[in-house]
């Protein structure tokens, strides 16, 4: 336990990943809003409160996400959009051109 003298209240080695990696999360996902000493310092409920917003906050991002994704597929079924005929008949016309290219010798 001397390795974890600077913080009495640590409960073992066996937790230093968990709380590592809850500290990791806040300043990652935190916007900026935390610094490293900041969350070492923060109480476990504040730390636990703060990650809980977080998830919840990127959850709704990827619901949004997910609802856009699905009104942009649903505008664009290709089977709905009908190309003008003029694009129809130019895509389907020889060129009237011949090109010539030197080849190298």
């Amino acid at each position: 336990m001397e390795k974890y003298k600077h913080c009495p209240l640590f409960p073992g080695p066996e937790y230093r990943p968990i709380f590592m990696t809850e500290i990791f999360e806040l300043v990652y996902h935190g916007g900026g809003g935390f610094s490293y000493s900041e969350v070492w310092n923060m109480p476990i409920t504040h730390r636990r409160f703060n990650l809980k917003k977080i998830n919840e906050y990127l959850e709704k991002v990827a619901e949004y996400k997910d609802k856009q994704k699905e009104t942009l597929t649903e505008k664009s079924d290709l089977k709905s959009i009908k190309i003008p005929e003029s694009v129809n008949k130019i895509s389907q016309k020889e060129p009237s051109y011949i090109s010539k290219v030197k080849q190298k010798k």
